[in-house]
């Protein structure tokens, strides 16, 4: 491996004082500038020295699905329907870290140590699952104006995973190449999960005009299985070395939802507006969370179990035609989310749920003109605002990093809160996007000119922090995009 070293500290050098984000630096050595004050340097991922090598990302996939249903006509009163569903999925899903020496990447998972771009990394599993479901629905419209619905489905799903990796060695290290394998054999696992939904639903019209409605159901979403070893790895790295308090299972719980919704829909002035109001309260289960770790031993993606998540809100729409042709139109969400008991992570009790809006607001307006026979010009501006969001379980919170750790030992010998990061910044702040279409429609085409996010707004799409690490991963929002679209209905 004396290669890999020795293009790591020759790629340093060549690019000392080259300006990267901060807080990342780079020195004239590789070594961490905790370590070295003088001369370190400080490496974001993947930087332009080879020092960080290369990550590599493979999910290949497979399914069979079928479905089979029979249902009434529907020419009475009373309706029905009831079938069976079936899929099959093959997945193959793998994360390797490699080294480089200069000599490019390569792209497979595992690279032994004599290569180009050994792998001191690797998580690779084969997914295995069978699900079966069985459903079936009666509804019926009074003459009254009062309907019902009942609906009810079950689910079983059956799944199995393998350990891909190989029996190899990280070739700096000298420990197994899987940090779970430290810990115990990879051996394959099987589980199944099972859920009955019924939901019912009632709706009253004392008028043409007005509906008034309820209904309560059950959501569900199947357990599953993190990379074997990855809770093994996450209690070693950040429980025992700094002291966090970050439960992790390599099996994740299945996820229930119990939700209730409310609300009245209608118009008025002859149909010219059109309305509705609903409020909603879904109480969710061992709600599947997304979790990002980073460490010595690379990145970890894995599903972790909120055990309670409360969502309650109001929605409102409202359309009204101010002459033939041209509407307007607008909505509006707000929502309250609360964290109730979470095991996985329990100082976020009372937080918010991750990627929750606050509240989100849609205005907008369409005109639809004829201006030649068989021919419409369809011009439409929708403004959307989303509020407040957090993407995290941990919100305005401290939390110890790995650098909680690394200071009191380092060179600079400094208190371990010194390497404690808050996330208050984590949350995305409000932000509003223009979006505009104008176009032709005939009989059996259109095309249309359209421009997204019409005023360029700077926004985050995505915050994802690794919480233990001290940073997140940002994904830009799009920035504007115009284009032209043409389409021809056969």
């Amino acid at each position: 491996m004396q290669g890999v070293v020795d293009a790591c500290f020759a790629s340093t050098a060549a690019l000392t004082g080259f300006p990267v984000n901060q807080p990342g630096f780079i020195g004239q050595i590789p070594v961490p500038f905790i370590f070295a004050p003088a001369n370190g340097s400080t490496f974001g991922a993947y930087s332009p020295a080879t020092c960080d090598g290369s990550q590599l990302q493979i999910r290949n996939q497979k399914d069979v699905s079928g479905e089979i249903r029979l249902s009434s006509k529907g020419t009475g009163p009373l309706s029905w329907q009831f079938g069976a569903y079936y899929l099959h999925i093959d997945r193959k899903v793998g994360v390797s870290l490699g080294a480089e020496n200069g000599n490019g990447v390569s792209h497979s998972l595992y690279n032994d140590p004599t290569s180009d771009n050994p792998t001191s990394m690797l998580l690779a599993d084969k997914f295995r699952s069978n699900v079966y479901a069985g459903f079936g629905s009666i509804d019926y419209k009074g003459d009254n104006g009062l309907n019902a619905g009942m609906a009810l489905r079950y689910d079983i799903e059956q799944r199995r995973t393998s350990s891909l990796v190989p029996d190899a060695l990280d070739p700096f290290t000298g420990g197994p190449i899987n940090p779970g394998q430290a810990f115990g054999a990879l051996t394959p696992k099987s589980r199944t999960y099972k859920q009955l939904e019924p939901k019912i639903s009632l709706s009253w019209e004392p008028s043409p005009e007005l509906n008034i409605y309820g209904n309560w159901g059950i959501g569900f979403k199947s357990g599953g299985f993190n990379n074997q070893g990855s809770a093994a790895v996450i209690d070693q790295t950040f429980n025992q070395f700094l002291g966090t308090d970050v439960t992790i299972s390599d099996d994740y719980k299945k996820e229930t939802s119990s939700a209730f919704e409310l609300g009245v829909k209608g118009s008025m002035l002859n149909g010219r507006v059109t309305f509705d109001l609903a409020g909603y309260y879904t109480r969710i289960s061992d709600m599947q969370f997304f979790e990002f770790f980073v460490g010595s031993f690379g990145l970890l993606r894995v599903v972790s179990n909120i055990d309670r998540v409360d969502v309650k809100g109001v929605e409102a729409n409202v359309a009204a035609k101010i002459i033939p042709g041209w509407k307007i139109f607008g909505s509006a969400n707000v929502t309250d989310s609360e964290i109730k008991k979470n095991s996985s992570r329990p100082n976020t009790v009372g937080n918010k749920s991750p990627y929750t809006a606050d509240y989100t607001i849609n205005i907008g307006s369409e005109i639809e003109a004829p201006i030649a026979p068989s021919t419409d010009l369809v011009v439409r501006m929708d403004y959307r605002i989303t509020g407040p969001t957090w993407f995290h379980t941990v919100q305005n919170q401290t939390n110890p990093t790995l650098f909680s750790g690394l200071l009191p030992i380092s060179a600079l010998a400094l208190p371990a809160f010194v390497g404690d990061a808050k996330y208050d910044v984590a949350k995305r702040e409000a932000f509003g996007v223009l979006n505009v279409r104008a176009g032709l429609s005939g009989e059996n085409w259109d095309l249309s000119v359209f421009a997204n996010n019409v005023l360029n707004r700077k926004y985050l799409e995505e915050v994802i922090p690794a919480v233990e690490f001290g940073g997140s991963f940002i994904s830009p929002g799009a920035r504007r995009l115009v284009g032209v679209e043409m389409g021809y209905r056969f």
